[in-house]
């Protein structure tokens, strides 16, 4: 399905091929065909036209309706006509125009054949609903189709003419990847070679490998979020509007509860924190092998003003911080809630995912070394700055002009450390550095590791001074939206 060229296009194409002589024979173009036909391993349709140009003409748009098609010609044409220069007229036109196919002619043929085996030995396993989920699970959702994407043979021509994503790899090869452990059965090792041969000669077999061991790993202790989310009043000063809910690791999740009609002030905190903890009975009875993160979505005059991983929790009369429990993060309500941040936001996390192992930290040992404007495109510009650690906390209400915190927010910046009572440069450098040494993702399970070492050390009487004390993270999943209109359920 090679996107369709318009047809002055198309008739520069025929008519450069028509300067051979072979291509104005009905017998010529027969035999090309069943050339073409049989490196492809397909039954290329092909109608009659009214005379030999016309034919032509047809031919060349039937081939160019079908993956590799064209560029098939292209070469069977070329070994009968080796040091043409008309040849080569053609040749350089049909690159130009055409762009070259995902596949070599034997990986789309291997590929075929691989699944009629699986249609024939199951025939559920390629049920058009099953085929459009798998679709529309690697595919972008913008703009219309044209093709049925419950149909597998139109949706894989589709997939092999899809741009690929940010992490390079194509999304034919992580369909048929899906499609193969999901659905694969008796030839699910088959199409598994197959994905890891063309990864393989593409040059992302290592991009696929990392995003299998993650899949495997969040299989094996998936993480599960508590999300509470402050709104301004807007009547009340100093009281929130409180939202909660549990999300899994791919964003879908329950509503906990709504409290639209009671603000609260942050006071009140600790004890909705311990009810959601102790008694909803959805975050109780979560998997018991799960691991459990608390998030906090917090409006900008409480970003950076809160130490909510300092917040005491009492439960059943053993008081402890609620840091040392489990990671805790916040994110950006502003952020979530205004959606021209949200293409840079996206950008960031999707390269920090798939390149966790290549992220660089913008490490910043002083307030206003930079201004607006500079701190933004050095964040913006370089897609390997998904981390800025601040030696020094951000303005507390978020009213002033832009500080580093809300700079970084608007160019994407995922991850977001500081320290809320500030730190020496050298003094922060260090530490931070000794926290990073297992990677940006890593860094809400550091942090909590961190946290607890502050409360162990001195015997139980930590210092006040300890980083672990002092340091909020903001971790912005941009894969997790938590709010309604997002991938959320109402509670059974």
């Amino acid at each position: 399905m090679t996107p369709t060229l318009d047809q002055d296009d198309v008739s520069r194409l025929v008519k450069a091929l028509w300067r051979l002589d072979a291509l104005q024979k009905q017998s010529a173009r027969e035999f090309y065909l069943t050339r073409v036909r049989k490196e492809l391993g397909i039954d290329l349709p092909v109608r009659r036209g009214e005379n030999d140009l016309q034919e032509l003409w047809i031919m060349v748009e039937a081939c160019l309706e079908h993956p590799g098609a064209f560029h098939a010609f292209l070469k069977v044409v070329g070994g009968f006509h080796a040091g043409s220069t008309t040849f080569d007229a053609v040749r350089q036109l049909g690159y130009a125009l055409v762009p070259e196919p995902l596949l070599e002619p034997g990986e789309r043929r291997a590929m075929h054949d691989h699944l009629k085996r699986l249609q024939n030995a199951d025939a559920g396993a390629l049920r058009p609903e099953i085929v459009k989920d798998l679709f529309w699970a690697v595919a972008d959702p913008l703009g219309s189709v044209t093709f049925e994407t419950g149909d597998i043979w139109p949706v894989l021509d589709a997939l092999e003419d899809f741009n690929v994503g940010e992490d390079g790899v194509p999304p034919l090869l992580k369909f048929v990847e899906r499609l193969a452990v999901e659905r694969g059965g008796p030839v699910r090792n088959r199409l598994l070679d197959w994905v890891e041969h063309a990864a393989g000669r593409l040059g992302v077999a290592h991009v696929m490998l990392e995003q299998r061991e993650r899949a495997a790993r969040l299989r094996e202790r998936p993480r599960m979020y508590l999300v509470i989310a402050f709104r301004p009043d807007g009547v009340t000063p100093d009281e929130y509007l409180i939202s909660a809910w549990l999300q899994s690791e791919d964003g879908h999740g329950v509503m906990l509860r709504c409290e639209d009609d009671r603000p609260m002030p942050v006071t009140e905190l600790p004890s909705l924190v311990v009810e959601l903890l102790t008694e909803e009975p959805q975050v109780v009875n979560r998997p018991p092998m799960s691991e459990l993160t608390l998030e906090f979505v917090l409006p900008l005059n409480l970003l950076g003003m809160q130490s909510l991983d300092q917040l005491r929790i009492t439960v059943d009369g053993l008081e402890r911080r609620l840091g040392i429990e489990h990671p805790v993060v916040v994110r950006s309500l502003d952020r979530i809630q205004k959606q021209n941040y949200h293409p840079a936001w996206r950008r960031k996390w999707t390269w920090l995912r798939d390149n966790p192992h290549n992220a660089e930290v913008c490490l910043m040992t002083q307030p206003g070394k930079y201004l607006g404007e500079s701190l933004y495109n050095m964040l913006l510009s370089d897609p390997a700055s998904v981390c800025l650690a601040l030696a020094f906390p951000p303005h507390g209400d978020g009213a002033s002009a832009p500080d580093e915190l809300r700079v970084a927010l608007q160019a994407g910046a995922p991850v977001i450390a500081w320290c809320r009572s500030g730190r020496t440069p050298e003094r922060f450098s260090a530490e931070f550095q000794d926290l990073m040494s297992h990677g940006v993702l890593a860094l809400p399970d550091s942090v909590l590791a961190l946290r607890r070492e502050a409360v162990a050390s001195h015997g139980g009487q930590p210092s006040a001074d300890h980083l672990g004390l002092q340091l909020t993270l903001l971790f912005d999943d941009a894969d997790r939206f938590p709010e309604p209109r997002g991938r959320l359920e109402a509670p059974a």
